[in-house]
């Protein structure tokens, strides 16, 4: 995530004018008049409507698409929502794919897919993030309910080994209400064929061949008795020479009572003849002006009467146009309209005619050809399609034109935040002319932050910083590379950009003023600067500001009260974030960040299992998001809330996940947080060699850091000397452990921490209290008492020590403390007495009932591994699984045994002996 403007509603709507080429792909076309309807084939896909999968194969022209769309209505009358997608060569790119699959979805329903938009809008690149985002998109459709649809035609465009795979997780994963229908000329190569092949054997999938796709006879004689009236025996001859195939028997119908012998004897069965006929039978029929007209519209996917006027040259009005187009839809000369979001009328060819006229085309001057694309690209342009108006200038040769055409749209779809859009755009662009233009440079830039890939936009920068930029092109620059430390926790590398941060040049835009801001506040933070921080924020209000841009002012503001301990402060901020938050990619983002942050208090004033309900379901998009404060707290309060519950494996796994997320992107702070509360759980187990072991790993990340002055360093310094502490009391050699805490204490509270600072005071009252110094005891320990009540802290108390209860009760008892701050120690007394009883309520969760229903062999080994206390990433090892899959199939797991946690699935198999 990066602090700027944002459009909180980009991430769940299909499509604009400006991302891929037409929104007409998400929604099924119109169906073509007098199609026969087939009520018999009907009737067998309706009675498969409940399969996983069904698959119509069979050559061009056999009515693949015309029968998904008769589906349609009875699939929606028998209470099934249906999501239509049309596939191009363009879905081959993983990223073009997934937001087109997700756009289609969202036109049902935007809720089934927020979780996977955002998973996705980053583009995700290797093949664990990709089964993540189709595990979480498989998640929602499963919480909405019902039944749905997807409908996915021309699916041989896809030959894309890793969009196959995508489609094959989507099949191994969907829940049992999402069925997939494909239309394909071929057989879905692997890995998509093999699944598909499984499900076959699992009597989930169904497959519609060439043979249940040709008309009968009979059918065909009521097509043909239709259309031109013809006697069962003339009928029965073109079905004959057509075999049953739709194209050619619409085809031949066109002029069939003008033709002669030989068009009449000539066999017609597959798209070779069809071409053959088409040239010489069919375009022979029509008048030159017909045929110009079908010529010209070949050059796009989609057209309409203004257009063809446009690449026409104006030679005839848009209106004349329009009834020709019309009249040759009626004449069923394989044109068909399709709808779209404006007032235009919409067509495309179908594409056996779109091939023949493209052929016909490649004996064309190639000038003229240019000449066509140049139209469409100056129509597309003026009327606001970018992406297709960019697509054809490079077809006309003006890659110049193409890359202006971009750098003047991208500055407005950063602003709302329309990253897919954006790459979507400059993947239209050659490489090279990318290169040569500043602007679409820094877009790129833009783009690999916003997608955390944070290696590429180190490329993108080193080449930047060699190019000769101007004032707002260097401080894009400085704020892009400032982003990006802050995203690798180098917060000391981006205060040193600070200076150049402080003013922005003349002519600065929403987006550079408002990254700005909050970016600036974010560097205050790290530097412990938490009143600079709230300066900062509140001198930038303005009333320019997107909502999401103020909206992360306010997460900024609450973090530096959550910072210096202030939870009261806090938590009406990050509750304001969470009621106006937007769906967007963006809105979605700030609310997570604002959630992370929450759960934080939540914790802290004991309202745990609602942190774990806050945040359990919110762990992935808050990695996503990249931002390391944020991993890192909602990471230790999840771990801390499970663990406080009794839920000892979910504890444990979410310090897993923690430090493998850590290790991965080379978060050191992450990393010792990670293993100092790993430490702590150990000790309450009394597992000694485990505390020895985190103990070296700790000592081998601090010894890296040895000698080292930057702020990270200092804290997994203190870090350390905290978890050494912890060893000393834990052995009962108090005075080194006064000693330790004194010295973090003093550095603590000259830093302003006054959270943790109050958590030593109670270890320090309690260490005090052993070495006999009672008097000094009660008053530190009413101190920390004092800072608590003032900061509104419950955990960070009572986590200070087991013997925080039993000196707390001595203290009310003898009388010593005022009657406010007697309140609050008898609501901590309160608030430790229910933590008892939750880990006795969560000891005696399972029961002896039979599962719901038999598990897997699959679950089964994975429920054995469990049972050892592995870590996903490790049981994903053993087994040669992915950690998503293995979470899938955790999932599936605790829904059978009825239970919600691996301590409780552990328990359970252990009473039904599984």
């Amino acid at each position: 995530m990066t602090f700027r403007h944002t459009n909180p509603g980009a991430a769940l709507r299909p499509p604009s004018p400006a991302g891929t080429p037409a929104t007409t792909r998400f929604v099924a076309p119109r169906m073509a008049r007098g199609m026969l309807p087939r009520a018999a084939l009907v009737d067998r896909l309706m009675d498969a409507r409940r399969k996983r999968c069904i698959s119509l194969q069979g050559p061009p022209g056999c009515g693949k698409t015309s029968l998904l769309l008769t589906m349609r209505g009875p699939l929606m009358t028998h209470g099934f929502d249906v999501a239509w997608l049309s596939l191009v060569p363009e879905d081959n790119e993983l990223d073009t794919f997934l937001h087109d699959l997700l756009a289609s979805l969202s036109n049902v329903d935007p809720a089934s897919v927020r979780t996977a938009s955002l998973l996705a809008s980053g583009g995700p690149r290797d093949p664990e993030a990709v089964e993540h985002c189709i595990i979480a998109l498989a998640h929602d459709v499963a919480d909405r309910g019902g039944e749905l649809v997807l409908m996915l035609d021309d699916l041989h465009q896809i030959t894309s080994q890793p969009v196959l795979q995508a489609l094959n997780w989507l099949l191994d994963y969907s829940p049992p209400g999402l069925h997939l229908m494909l239309a394909s000329r071929d057989t879905p190569p692997h890995p998509l064929g093999t699944a598909i092949a499984r499900l076959r054997q699992l009597q989930s999938a169904v497959d519609f061949a060439w043979p249940d796709l040709q008309f009968t006879p009979t059918e065909s004689e009521q097509f043909l008795q239709q259309r031109l009236g013809l006697s069962q025996e003339e009928a029965m001859q073109l079905h004959e020479r057509t075999g049953g195939w739709i194209a050619g028997l619409q085809l031949l119908s066109l002029h069939y009572k003008e033709q002669g012998t030989a068009a009449r004897e000539m066999p017609l069965k597959d798209a070779g003849a069809f071409a053959a006929y088409f040239e010489q039978h069919v375009l022979a029929h029509l008048s030159a002006s017909d045929v110009d007209l079908l010529g010209l519209t070949a050059i796009c996917r989609r057209f309409c009467a203004d257009l063809c006027n446009a690449l026409m040259g104006g030679a005839q009005t848009a209106s004349r146009i329009e009834h020709r187009l019309s009249r040759l839809d009626r004449d069923n000369l394989f044109i068909v309209q399709v709808q779209d979001r404006d007032k235009r009328v919409w067509w495309r060819l179908h594409p056996l005619l779109r091939e023949v006229l493209q052929a016909r085309q490649e004996h064309q001057p190639k000038g003229h050809v240019q000449q066509l694309h140049r139209r469409a690209w100056l129509w597309f342009s003026a009327h606001g399609s970018v992406s297709e108006a960019v697509q054809h200038a490079v077809l006309a040769g003006e890659s110049e034109a193409a890359a202006r055409m971009v750098r003047e749209s991208v500055r407005g779809l950063l602003n709302q935040g329309e990253f897919a859009l954006v790459k979507a755009l400059l993947r239209r662009l050659p490489l090279e002319v990318v290169a040569q233009h500043t602007g679409l440079c820094l877009a790129q830039a833009q783009v690999h932050l916003n997608s955390r890939e944070l290696d590429a936009l180190d490329a993108s920068m080193r080449a930047l910083g060699d190019a000769p930029l101007n004032a707002l092109e260097r401080a894009e620059f400085d704020l892009l590379r400032c982003a990006a430390l802050l995203h690798r926790d180098d917060a000391d590398a981006a205060v040193r950009l600070l200076p150049a941060l402080q003013s922005l040049p003349e002519g600065a835009d929403d987006l550079l003023v408002s990254t700005r801001a909050n970016l600036m506040a974010w560097l205050h933070l790290a530097c412990g600067e938490y009143a600079l921080a709230r300066e900062v924020l509140s001198q930038h209000e303005t009333g320019h500001d997107s909502p999401v841009a103020r909206l992360t002012g306010l997460c900024l503001e609450g973090l530096s009260h959550t910072l210096e301990g202030r939870m009261n402060e806090a938590e009406h901020l990050y509750r304001r974030v969470l009621d106006a938050g937007g769906d967007g990619p963006a809105g979605v983002q700030v609310r997570n960040l604002a959630a992370a942050l929450l759960g934080d208090v939540l914790y802290e004033l004991d309202e745990l299992e609602a942190a774990c309900e806050l945040l359990d379901p919110r762990m992935d998009l808050i990695e996503h998001a990249g931002i390391p404060e944020a991993i890192l707290r909602a990471a230790i309060v999840l771990a801390s809330a499970h663990w406080l519950c009794g839920r000892r494996l979910e504890a444990l796994a979410q310090l897993d996940r923690l430090e493998d997320y850590a290790s991965r992107h080379g978060l050191a702070r992450l990393q010792t947080h990670a293993l100092c509360l790993r430490l702590r759980m150990q000790q309450q187990r009394g597992e000694m060699l485990a505390v020895s072991d985190a103990l070296c790993k700790l000592d081998e990340v601090a010894a890296q850091r040895r000698g080292m002055e930057d702020s990270v360093s200092q804290e997994i310094k203190r870090l350390a000397e905290r978890a050494q502490i912890a060893v000393h009391l834990q052995r009962g050699e108090l005075a080194p452990a006064a000693e330790g805490i004194r010295q973090v204490l003093q550095r603590l509270q000259q830093a302003g921490r006054l959270r943790p600072v109050a958590s030593l005071l109670v270890q320090l009252a309690l260490v005090e209290r052993a070495l006999g110094h009672e008097t000094v005891a009660v008053d530190t320990l009413i101190e920390a008492l004092r800072l608590g009540h003032r900061l509104g802290l419950v955990h960070t108390l009572l986590d200070a020590s087991r013997r925080m209860p039993a000196a707390l009760h001595g203290l009310v008892e003898s009388g010593t403390l005022d009657p406010v701050l007697c309140f609050y120690a008898q609501r901590l007394l309160e608030v430790a007495a229910r933590k008892r009883t939750l880990r006795a309520l969560a000891e005696d969760t399972a029961t002896r009932e039979q599962p719901l229903e038999p598990l897997k062999e699959r679950e089964l080994e994975i429920l054995g591994l469990l049972g050892q206390a592995l870590p996903n990433k490790k049981i994903a090892r053993i087994l040669g699984l992915s950690p998503e899959t293995v979470k899938w199939h955790l999932k599936n797991i605790y829904t059978k045994l009825g239970v919600t946690a691996r301590d409780a699935a552990v328990a359970r198999a252990r009473d039904l002996q599984l």
